[in-house]
């Protein structure tokens, strides 16, 4: 369990550096997500 927490947090931290180094926030991360919620895998695909 507490492997997990470390390699995810290192995940998110890597992803936030990355977000920032490309001029992007993670507000713009949340709102994508948000547009997804609700919606099927399939469906999202099939909507790009």
């Amino acid at each position: 369990r507490s492997a997990l927490v470390h390699e995810v947090a290192d995940l998110w931290f890597h992803s936030m550096v990355l977000l920032s180094a490309r001029g992007l926030s993670p507000a713009e991360v949340i709102e994508e997500l948000s547009r997804r919620f609700g919606r099927s895998g399939l469906e999202e695909k099939a909507a790009r």
